[in-house]
């Protein structure tokens, strides 16, 4: 019964994402395809794409010592979750040009991995936004990134409404974990507030 419910909210998810005129992406992808190690994964499938639960500052985000196993222990309780892009960006390596890294969610039912970790004290909320792209980003950021805005093709795979209200969540979960001292937030000198 949780495996039906699972795919009626990935069905509901799925009809919301618009690739911004691109073919609607309907495809679900099962957590049993992918293989993760903390937060990076591949799905069997597509050895070109990897796959991250944590969008922006994900290589220098502070995160709690028990990540890792909170990360591994969700994902063996939750084996009929399903893995749902939010973006993706080239990012290519020297003996592989067609490289890709996708931004995703995985769920089951009514949570998220992601929301479960930022409620745990995990990451930081703002470590589940996702990657700007170039229309998105200020004139100053643009101004940084001029000489490699071709290769900063983020292509978004979610529906605007679905992802304000997944932040929103964020928001929720992080202000639960600060409240209650949970992982990062143990210490109020771990990590600054994102207000």
């Amino acid at each position: 019964m949780k495996h039906i419910s699972t795919i009626i909210s990935a069905i509901i998810i799925l009809t919301l994402i618009n690739c911004k005129g691109q073919t609607i992406n309907t495809d679900i992808l099962y957590l049993k395809d992918f293989t993760f190690n903390t937060i990076l994964g591949f799905n069997k499938h597509d050895k070109n794409t990897m796959y991250c639960i944590l969008g922006q500052g994900y290589l220098r985000t502070p995160r709690s010592d028990n990540s890792d196993s909170l990360v591994k222990t969700w994902l063996t309780n939750h084996p009929n979750a399903i893995v749902l892009k939010v973006s993706t960006m080239a990012i290519p390596e020297e003996n592989k040009p067609e490289m890709k890294m996708t931004y995703c969610l995985i769920i089951d039912g009514k949570d998220t991995l992601n929301n479960y970790l930022v409620r745990q004290g995990c990451y930081p909320g703002g470590t589940m936004q996702r990657p700007e792209t170039w229309e998105e980003m200020s004139d100053r950021e643009k101004e940084i990134y001029k000489d490699i805005k071709d290769k900063l093709n983020v292509i978004v795979q979610i529906d605007k409404k679905a992802y304000e209200n997944f932040i929103e969540q964020i928001k929720t979960s992080e202000k639960y974990a600060s409240d209650n001292k949970l992982g990062i937030w143990a210490d109020d000198k771990t990590i600054q507030k994102n207000e």
